[in-house]
């Protein structure tokens, strides 16, 4: 591009912002003559230009200082054969203490690849002084009485506790998990054998009030219950001869055998204490051997 051609395309931009600064301003006024502080006040901005031309009207993005913007209201353009009238309201507040604030606002114009705006008259309002003088002191009313605060549950602070348990928890089980899980079975096992021997010595007492075969079958699948959980065995589904195989004590077998008589034989019932004595001790002595074991591994 020669300098001659630069030099009217210059010219051409000046002509194109003074035909643009001659036309009519937009028209802005407030609705009220006075506004408090915080108090909304609509302002009406209007503007009559060319048909057909594009004209954009300030949006949220626009600084209104001193006013803040809370809402606005665009209205459809109303033309005739040549001209053409965009109008808006826009729902300002202030929060400055001058007594007069004054307010003017731009609509904006595309001219190419630049835009050009063009400022309305400029309207102002009066500040309503609600507190026209401030005292040198003030009188504050004192009060004593508790008002109520709803908490708010700190979940931050709540989540990280619960990592921080997690971590702490998985370190123990790691260090002294082996231990903490022998001395919860061992006071299990303990609970059983107090309850055992307990409920044990009741079915004995009343077995000796009135023996008769149904009721010593009852007490010995009870002994051979708690044993099966002592020992890991299936004593309830073994015969006699299958406990002796794997158990291998003479006493046991000579009390087994005498609590077996006196179930299947037709001589009458004989006294079985010592028998049922015998077998409590038996469980004792196996729930000692069991729980050493538990120690030592």
């Amino acid at each position: 591009m020669n300098s001659r051609t630069l030099t009217i395309a210059l010219i051409l931009s000046v002509l194109c912002r003074i035909s643009f600064a001659q036309e009519v301003k937009p028209y802005g006024y407030f609705l009220k003559d006075s506004v408090k502080i915080g108090e909304i006040v609509p302002y009406s901005l209007s503007y009559k230009d060319k048909k057909n031309r594009a004209i954009i009207f300030p949006d949220s993005l626009y600084n209104f200082a001193p006013f803040e913007l809370f809402d606005k209201a665009y209205f459809d353009t109303e033309s005739d054969s040549i001209n053409s009238i965009d109008s808006a309201v826009y729902y300002l507040a202030t929060f400055e203490i001058d007594t007069i604030q004054s307010l003017s606002v731009p609509v904006f114009f595309f001219t190419g690849e630049d835009s050009l705006e063009i400022f309305s008259n400029k309207d102002s309002i009066v500040l309503d002084q609600v507190v026209t003088q401030m005292p040198d002191s003030v009188d504050l009313e004192e009060t004593n009485a508790f008002q109520p605060v709803s908490l708010q549950f700190n979940y931050p602070y709540w989540i990280i506790g619960l990592v921080i348990l997690g971590v702490i928890a998985i370190i123990v089980m790691i260090v002294w998990g082996k231990e903490i899980y022998k001395r919860i079975r061992l006071y299990r096992m303990k609970k059983k054998l107090e309850s055992f021997k307990l409920a044990f010595d009741e079915k004995v007492e009343a077995l000796n009030a009135n023996t008769n075969k149904h009721e010593i079958e009852q007490v010995i699948k009870y002994w051979k219950q708690y044993m099966e959980g002592l020992e890991n065995i299936p004593f309830t589904k073994l015969t006699t001869k299958e406990i002796l195989k794997i158990q291998q004590n003479s006493a046991l077998e000579e009390t087994l055998k005498s609590i077996d008589r006196s179930i299947y034989s037709k001589v009458e019932v004989t006294a079985l204490q010592d028998d049922f004595d015998f077998l409590k001790d038996y469980s004792i002595d196996r729930y000692n051997h069991v729980t050493e074991q538990i120690r030592n591994a």
